[in-house]
């Protein structure tokens, strides 16, 4: 239904209004928006509108080429500055790992009840399934939680489980360097997970090698979360939060 509105009440470029109220949160957006800066659900405006209005910015006509003098000030940048301490306080939390030898965050107290969950799962595997199915599970979750996010639109949302999916390496990292030390306890006592991988795939007398790989790669993701986050702050930053006109 909020399609065929949009689509009736704008099938004239000239109808095309200043502001369009995202009908989930009410706030204002900006015609050529995809998804609305508030609630970052999509708007449903048809691709012919959105065209439309950013063809009128380009060329400065019409009531989309900008806000009249009279209008509300728009406010990208409390959105912005919200997006740079999030982005400030996960870098801080990240550099925690650099403070501290194996750093065990509050985090990984999630990551571990889902590292025991894939070993009571996948308990009836063979053996080396049942050993890697805890890294497997714990690597799972957020992943799945990220492609759900980002199938309903919740943009900061799957950002910060892209976010959880990079930490989760880093903690995998710290588990693969005790392989050799085995000075990490363990959940129940029992084998050390990565020194039996490790030495199945040949791979222990580079055990350092690889949680450096394993470290590197979840600092990729990291910052690759934080590049979603601010870039999607950019992006829709011809927002005004809630500013309507009656």
């Amino acid at each position: 239904m909020r399609e065929n509105y949009y689509n009736t009440s704008m099938e004239q470029a000239a109808d095309i209004p200043e502001n369009i109220k995202c009908p989930y949160c009410g706030a204002a957006n900006s015609p050529d928006s995809g998804l609305c800066g508030v609630c970052g659900k999509n708007l449903r405006i048809p691709a012919g509108v959105r065209a439309e209005a950013k063809a009128r910015k380009m060329l400065n006509v019409g009531p989309a080429a900008a806000f009249p003098e009279n209008s509300p000030i728009s406010a990208p940048a409390a959105r912005l500055w919200a997006r740079l301490a999030i982005v400030a306080g996960l870098f801080i939390f990240y550099l925690q790992w650099f403070r501290h030898e194996n750093y065990f965050s509050f985090l990984d107290f999630v990551n571990l009840a889902f590292h025991e969950a894939g070993h009571v799962f996948l308990g009836f595997m063979p053996r080396f399934v049942r050993f890697i199915a805890g890294t497997l599970f714990q690597l799972a979750v957020p992943a799945v939680c990220l492609v759900h996010l980002r199938r309903r639109g919740a943009n900061l949302g799957w950002q910060l489980c892209l976010f959880w999916l990079g930490e989760s390496l880093l903690n995998i990292s710290v588990y693969i360097g005790d392989a050799l030390s085995q000075a990490l306890p363990l959940v129940g006592g029992g084998e050390h997970d990565w020194t039996y991988l490790l030495t199945e795939m040949g791979l222990i007398a580079h055990t350092t090698g690889t949680a450096k790989a394993v470290f590197l790669a979840g600092s990729a993701v990291i910052f690759l979360s934080f590049y979603f986050i601010l870039e999607d702050a950019r992006r829709r930053a011809s927002i005004e939060l809630g500013n309507d006109k009656q």
